[in-house]
C-alpha cells in the first residue's frame, strides 16, 4: 500500500474544486493522467489506470483535513481517514457516536488521542465498507474487529490517520509506504 499526503493541496490545481480537484489530485498521486475514476452511489472512488475498465483496477480511499489531502492506493479494498486534532468536546461526541466500550476507551486518555484514534477508525471503516456514517457510528465497534484490521498512524505533523483493510486470507502485506509532498509530487 502507498499513502500519498499533500499539504496545501488546494494550491496544486487552483482553478478546480470539489470532485474535479479530488480527481486531479488522485491522478497526480498515482502518476496516471488517463486514469478513469468512477464512484459508487455513496461517492466511494474506484480507479482504472489504463483509461478503461479492466484488470488494472486499483483500490483507493481519500481523505482531507484542514490543508492536507491524502490518498491510499492498495491492491484490495481499503478505507482511509485523516484528522487534525482540534478543540472538541470529546466526551459529548463519544457519548453520542461511540459504543459504551469505545467511549470508555476515549475517556481514559486525557489528551484526546483515544478519541481521534476511534474517530478516524470509524471514518476509515465507513469508507472501507461503503456504508454511511449513520450506519457505522454507534452501531459498529472499531476497537477490536475480526473482519478488518486497522493501522493507526500519526503523520509527520501530528495528524491522526487510520487505514482499514480486510483480514481475508491471502491479503498482501500491510506494509505502508508514505510519500509526502507539497502541491506537486
Amino acid at each position: 500500500m502507498k499513502l500519498y499526503v499533500i499539504k496545501d493541496y488546494k494550491k496544486a490545481f487552483p482553478a478546480l474544486n470539489g470532485k474535479e480537484l479530488t480527481d486531479a489530485l488522485i491522478r497526480q498521486c498515482l502518476g496516471s493522467d488517463d486514469a478513469v475514476i468512477t464512484r459508487n452511489e455513496r461517492g466511494k472512488p474506484f480507479v482504472c489506470l489504463s483509461g478503461k475498465d479492466g484488470d488494472d483496477r486499483v483500490f483507493i480511499s481519500v481523505s482531507h483535513s484542514e490543508d492536507t489531502f491524502a490518498v491510499i492506493e492498495a491492491d484490495r479494498n481499503v478505507g482511509l481517514d485523516i484528522q487534525y486534532p482540534r478543540s472538541v468536546k470529546a466526551d459529548r461526541i463519544a457519548a453520542r457516536f461511540f459504543t459504551e466500550e469505545e467511549a470508555a476507551f476515549a475517556a481514559a486518555d486525557e489528551g484526546n488521542s483515544g478519541f481521534y484514534k476511534l474517530w478516524t477508525r470509524k471514518e476509515a471503516y465507513c469508507k472501507y465498507t461503503g456504508l454511511g456514517l449513520e450506519q457505522i457510528m454507534k452501531r459498529e465497534d472499531v476497537l477490536e474487529r475480526e473482519d478488518v484490521s486497522f493501522r493507526d498512524l500519526r503523520l509527520d505533523d501530528g495528524c491522526f490517520c487510520a487505514i482499514c483493510t480486510g483480514t481475508e486470507e491471502g491479503d498482501a502485506s500491510n506494509e505502508i509506504q508514505i510519500s509526502y509532498g507539497e502541491q506537486n509530487l
